[in-house]
């Protein structure tokens, strides 16, 4: 007999009763429906005291997740009071200073999927690009562990006094600099894994390989594409025109054109990917992207540029 899981909804109210009977008297605790990229809808629970304005945020479909996968509800009441406690106990419990001269090093950029996001669009400064858009952060710490960071509203951006273009400026020369590019091809990145655990080495000719474009931590690195002169770089790499595949707001997929993978084939892919591995919370986009490297631009392939006989230019 298979055992008995309860839904989610009773998942949160019994945790929330957990929660209460172990933290202490003059510990807050609130349950908030958040936005996340994509318009992904999360409840997050927060533990506070009255003289904190600053919390972790524990997603409980994470650990409704976990759950269902065997953990027991008092278990994972106790991590999430645990991770408060290192939280409140480390260097990141501070509340951020929102100053612009504090803040202008390390502003950074994203690409999100612009369709996909127009309700958090709506109140962030953002610029179109192809079906994606370029949106700013806040970067608060990063470390081996990840990146805590804040999005920058319009209200942030009307408290500094700048305009979405200086934001982009700044992120330009940002961005590069705190989170430089990382360009390998797939074999190689591999390796990493394989040697790690002793699997036998294997080789593919240079000219069949596929490569990976991303940052120096693997989060957020699809905005490498970006940086200023970086397609250029991979040009002059791969000797020939080449394909840019969205696999994530992660990292990018570069294919030579010379695979011989017709545009069809290439959506095909992406799309079938995207709908069975990708989280979706981490979808960048169901298109492919071309570049040429003499004419040095970029040209989107979608369904219906292909339907329409011609592909749309940047």
């Amino acid at each position: 007999m298979k055992d008995f899981k309860i839904s989610y909804e009773e998942f949160v109210s019994q945790i929330r009763c957990q929660l209460y009977e172990i933290i202490p008297e003059d510990l807050n605790m609130e349950v908030n429906p958040v936005l996340k990229n994509n318009s992904v809808h999360l409840d997050s629970l927060i533990l506070f005291r009255d003289s904190s304005g600053c919390s972790p945020s524990f997603y409980l479909q994470d650990y409704y997740q976990q759950y269902l996968r065997g953990k027991e509800i008092d278990e994972l009441a106790e991590t999430i009071y645990d991770h408060w406690l290192e939280f409140t106990d480390s260097a990141q419990n501070f509340i951020p200073d929102l100053s612009f001269e504090h803040c202008r090093e390390l502003i950074v950029y994203r690409l999100v999927n612009a369709s996909q996001n127009k309700k958090i669009l709506e109140e962030t400064p953002h610029i179109p690009f192809f079906d994606l858009a370029i949106v700013f952060y806040y970067v608060l710490n990063s470390n081996i562990n990840g990146i805590q960071s804040l999005r920058i509203t319009t209200n942030i951006l009307e408290r500094w006094g700048l305009t979405t273009q200086e934001l982009l400026e700044l992120a330009q020369k940002n961005t590069p600099r705190l989170f430089p590019e990382q360009f390998q091809s797939m074999q190689d990145y591999a390796k990493q894994f394989t040697n790690s655990y002793g699997v036998s080495d294997f080789n593919l000719p240079p000219e069949r390989s596929l490569y990976i474009l991303t940052n120096s931590n693997g989060i957020n690195g699809a905005a490498v594409w970006l940086y200023p002169n970086v397609l250029d770089q991979i040009g002059e790499k791969l000797g020939e025109n080449f394909y840019i595949i969205p696999s994530s707001t992660h990292e990018l997929l570069i294919m030579r054109e010379q695979l011989g993978f017709t545009p069809p084939e290439l959506l095909k892919i992406v799309s079938h990917v995207n709908h069975t591995c990708v989280d979706a919370e981490e979808f960048l986009s169901d298109n492919v992207y071309y570049y040429h490297t003499e004419k040095k631009a970029i040209k989107m392939i979608s369904t219906d540029s292909l339907q329409n006989g011609a592909l749309q230019n940047e």
